[in-house]
């Protein structure tokens, strides 16, 4: 197996920053015996929201530098980022969202207040950014928020975009769309590109999916599964002394379909740990008869996308947690109420006491063992 990739010299504080954000998985890097197996089911993308009539500046085969609705941008077109122009691979019709109207400078955009904006401190969701500190990033330069207004709801879209930030200007102001596992292992609001020694990627589809080109040029990746992949970094890892292994991160993305049941990766789900395995994701599209009992049974974090495909899958995945959450129809509420727009997800925090439930890594929507769903929606009400 070849060596992990050299990256760039940085200065030894940059490497084990903690985290920006507040409710990732606990991996315990710079600590012996820790880590965490993060289960994604149904993985989705990290949609956000902006007007319908906001304007983005277009490249299309007939013109460039034009501005037209986000509405009516097309998969194909090509957006101007703060690199140039990129490409759009998805459109995402949102649908009515309550908004936000923001001034910088000389723009303005209408916006919810979980819409990523890039700042001189890097990408934050509106409602984090501090009006009196933090510089936006405009077409123009950086200028802090002059305006914050509420703006009502109104129909709203959002572009995935071919960049390693997932960002384009909106009205001249950067924002950002991205994918979980992208935004996990590049955004530095995140994990970042620097957080592990090495980080493993296997996927089928990483050669071809446009979308994890970044991640196939930052780490090491593989674009198919085998036991061998796995025997070599374990006896790697084991080759050296416990103080001098590897931090690792190693990602199984959506190829749980092509490996046996007896394969390596089941028995690592159990022992990850001990090879200094402080990050293991593996994400499946389906749970049922895909996903084994160890890696079930071991997981101590777990997304679950929306919109979720099968009702069967979910009802097995309500089986599965649903005790931890105050039974299977519990569960099921607080998964609603922790999805209720397109490409929203629920988020298990399994090793906080009591076990935890999220939606979208930021608002807590259920609490194990002590609320009920009906009575989380109230608080939510209330709050």
């Amino acid at each position: 197996m070849e060596a992990p990739k050299v990256l760039p010299v940085v200065e030894p504080d940059n490497v084990r920053v903690k985290p920006h954000h507040p409710h990732l998985p606990k991996v315990g890097v710079g600590a012996p015996g820790g880590g965490a197996l993060l289960l994604m089911i149904s993985p989705v993308k990290t949609g956000k929201c902006l007007y319908e009539l906001s304007k983005v500046n277009i490249k299309t085969d007939y013109f460039m530098g034009s501005f037209i609705n986000i509405c009516d941008v097309k998969i194909g077109d090509y957006v101007l980022d703060k690199s140039g122009y990129v490409k759009v691979l998805d459109v995402i019709k949102q649908g009515v969202k309550y908004c936000y109207r923001i001034k910088i400078k000389d723009y303005e955009l209408i916006l919810t207040e979980d819409h990523k904006i890039q700042t001189d401190k890097g990408l934050k969701r509106l409602i984090d950014i501090n009006p009196s500190k933090d510089y936006i990033t405009t077409l123009a330069g950086n200028y802090r928020m002059t305006v914050l207004d509420t703006y009502g709801e109104v129909e709203c879209y959002d572009l995935e975009v071919d960049h390693p930030d997932h960002t384009f200007y909106c009205n001249n102001i950067l924002v950002s769309n991205s994918t979980i596992i992208n935004n996990m292992l590049l955004n530095e609001q995140f994990y970042g590109q620097y957080f592990f020694d090495d980080v493993q990627i296997i996927s089928n589809t990483i050669a071809n999916d446009v979308t994890s080109r970044f991640l196939n040029k930052a780490f090491n990746t593989h674009d198919h599964y085998s036991d061998e992949i796995i025997d070599n970094i374990v006896n790697r890892q084991k080759k050296e002394k416990k103080e001098d292994q590897l931090e690792i991160a190693m990602i199984l993305d959506d190829c749980l379909g092509s490996i046996k049941r007896e394969s390596k990766i089941n028995h690592l789900a159990s022992r990850y740990r001990h090879f200094n395995i402080k990050l293991l994701v593996i994400s499946s599209q389906k749970f049922k008869g895909s996903v084994s009992p160890i890696i079930r049974a071991n997981a101590t974090d777990v997304i679950v996308g929306s919109p979720f495909p099968n009702q069967k899958e979910l009802e097995a995945v309500a089986e599965e947690y649903g005790d931890l959450f105050q039974g299977p129809e519990n569960w099921l509420k607080l998964y609603h109420l922790a999805t209720p727009n397109k490409y929203d997800f629920c988020y298990m925090d399994l090793q906080s006491n009591p076990p935890l439930m999220y939606s979208n890594f930021e608002k807590v929507v259920g609490v194990g063992g002590l609320k009920s769903a009906d009575e989380m929606a109230i608080d939510g009400d209330d709050s």
